[in-house]
């Protein structure tokens, strides 16, 4: 989930996403109570009754420099670069007219490694919101809820089982900075020259009677996104270059989870009356920990957190 040019790359990271790559917190605070098209060997095409991967997002430590992998996984000929450089400015531009967006979705999560690869292992709904140019809300519904909302200075999670929020602050260098330049670019867009820097990038051909659509791919090219996941493609519509579909596949290559994007508004009119939806608050009988954005401490291992 990663703008000052808009809503660009829009849908994995938020869903990829995944995930937003953040510096460990020092210091924890408790407060109140107790997220190919290669022609041959391609899985089948992604459908509403078969989607496909990365989970919810995640906050993850960030490398503090990223390694690019060996090589990429395929090579374009002068005349695909061109098209998917065509493809990736007109994406930009549509992106750039996006001041708010929002969108229902359907997530589809397969998990082939335990279960049956044609059919899902949970099938959850969902709501996305996006205000340019930092912030963002990912939120799923039900039984499985889940939900993360950035307000440009910080990452709220919140834990319905643990019934806990937790403030996750966003270090300096990255306040008040397009979101598409964190780890979710597909969901909230980015700038052509961006993208093709973070990801190996190709136009994909649709399966047969799918029209008006785009099919884009894609591999990260560092190893902080190549912990999220391994591959992702995300559908495009010819009309408005708005998401139709998302699917991202974890570091394991076969698990993955599916989006599709429907109801999206966009540049809502009547947002200005609806409230705040980037701000966070928790239920009075929850925890609150707060987790500054700081260098680790001597002695204190990555990944861990003082609570008091």
């Amino acid at each position: 989930m990663l703008l000052r040019t808009g809503f660009g790359t829009v849908l994995v990271g938020l869903l990829a996403i995944a995930v937003w790559l953040l510096p460990v917190a020092t210091e924890a605070q408790t407060v109140g109570p107790a997220a190919n098209s290669a022609a041959s060997g391609r899985r089948p095409p992604l459908r509403p009754d078969q989607p496909v991967v990365p989970q919810y997002p995640t906050l993850q430590q960030r490398a503090p420099t990223p390694t690019p992998q060996p090589r990429a996984p395929f090579q374009l000929t002068p005349q695909q670069e061109a098209y998917l450089d065509q493809v990736l400015k007109a994406w930009e531009q549509h992106s750039a007219r996006v001041t708010t967006f929002e969108s229902n979705f359907t997530r589809w999560e397969y998990d082939p490694v335990f279960g049956d690869p044609n059919k899902p292992k949970y099938v959850d709904q969902g709501k996305v919101k996006y205000a340019a140019p930092d912030k963002g809300s990912f939120e799923i519904e039900g039984q499985r809820a889940e939900k993360w909302i950035c307000d440009g200075q910080w990452i709220h999670e919140f834990n319905y089982v643990e019934k806990k929020l937790t403030q996750h602050q966003l270090p300096p260098d990255l306040r008040g900075k397009a979101i598409a330049d964190g780890p979710l670019p597909f969901l909230f867009g980015a700038e052509a020259a961006k993208m093709k820097q973070r990801y190996f990038l190709r136009v994909i051909q649709p399966p047969e009677g799918r029209t008006g659509e785009i099919w884009l791919e894609a591999y990260p090219r560092f190893a902080p996104d190549a912990a999220n996941f391994s591959r992702a493609e995300l559908i495009l519509t010819t009309r408005n270059m708005m998401p139709f579909a998302m699917d991202i596949y974890l570091p394991n290559g076969k698990s993955h989870t599916a989006y599709q994007f429907f109801g999206i508004v966009v540049n809502d009119p009547l947002r200005v009356f609806k409230g705040d939806p980037f701000r966070a608050v928790a239920p009075s009988d929850w925890q609150t920990v707060v987790r500054p954005a700081s260098a680790p401490q001597i002695g204190q291992q990555p990944g861990r957190t003082n609570t008091r």
